[in-house]
């Protein structure tokens, strides 16, 4: 089965190659949908999706958390598009760990139709080898007065590879809204790659959008210091990746989520993240 992934909302600078891309499935795509009515409140935890499509509607208050953990080293591509609709002072949040993999693909889009509606997107990944991570994030902004905060922090080693589209789309009606978008990648290896395409659309003039980014490796200022206190540059590049992940694991509402991702985390070796045998 071939399809289309990550077709962004607006055309990106070709050169980045950052368009929709085709890919080969070889797993039936699981079709899932969740509906929460007024008030409702869930956090949903689910390991390595494979091939999978949820459609998700929040009504007026509910609140759901979704926790998507892929950890599938040397395995098959993993293919993930989440879209949801929020309802009046409805809450999503999308906490999407990615430990591995030789490719993976997530699209995340939330429309906040309904005032005073929110979106928080926090992504974390950790790739060596040749494995690729093609994310693709969208907030569309529909209702009065609503939020989205898109933030993605990660590690890269070896030879691998990530593309991260991240938009903010401001629609004619969103007044008073606000969006936010960060990004904060070490590179591990001077072969690896890494592409960023942030967008902000706008067609409301009561907006406000923020795009800020940190890309790059490991301070040497900051290397030299902790070796002459005995930590030598491998276990401290270490203690910065698991740093990295961790700052968006500790945001998980719930900590039982939390101890079984970190655990997944501790049986990682050392040389997952450095790229060693």
């Amino acid at each position: 089965m071939e399809i289309t992934v990550n077709k962004p909302l607006a055309e990106t600078f070709g050169w980045l190659q950052a368009g929709a891309k085709r890919i080969d499935l070889q797993d039936k795509i699981q079709n899932i949908s969740y509906v929460l009515g007024p008030g409702e409140s869930r956090v949903l935890f689910l390991e390595d999706p494979g091939a999978s499509e949820y459609e998700i509607t929040l009504g007026e208050g509910a609140r759901m958390d979704l926790v998507q953990l892929r950890e599938a080293s040397g395995k098959v591509l993993s293919y993930n598009n989440v879209r949801v609709k929020c309802g009046d002072k409805a809450y999503f949040g999308w906490y999407r760990v990615v430990l591995g993999g030789s490719e993976s693909y997530d699209n995340c889009s939330v429309t906040l139709a309904g005032k005073e509606s929110s979106f928080s997107a926090n992504v974390c990944y950790r790739l060596d080898g040749t494995e690729k991570y093609d994310l693709n994030c969208e907030a569309v902004h529909t209702g009065k007065r609503t939020q989205s905060a898109i933030s993605a922090s990660g590690v890269l080693a070896d030879n691998a590879s990530k593309l991260m589209r991240g938009t903010i789309d401001f629609r004619t009606g969103c007044s008073g809204s606000v969006g936010n978008e960060t990004e904060d990648v070490l590179l591990l290896s001077e072969e690896v790659r890494n592409q960023s395409v942030p967008v902000i659309l706008c067609s409301e003039e009561d907006v406000v959008g923020n795009h800020g980014a940190s890309i790059g490796r490991p301070d040497e200022d900051m290397l030299f210091y902790m070796e002459t206190r005995g930590v030598d540059e491998e276990t401290a590049c270490e203690m910065l990746a698991r740093a990295k992940i961790d700052s968006v694991i500790r945001k998980i509402p719930d900590e039982l989520v939390q101890e079984k991702i970190r655990d997944k985390i501790q049986g990682k070796t050392r040389s997952r993240i450095l790229g060693g045998e």
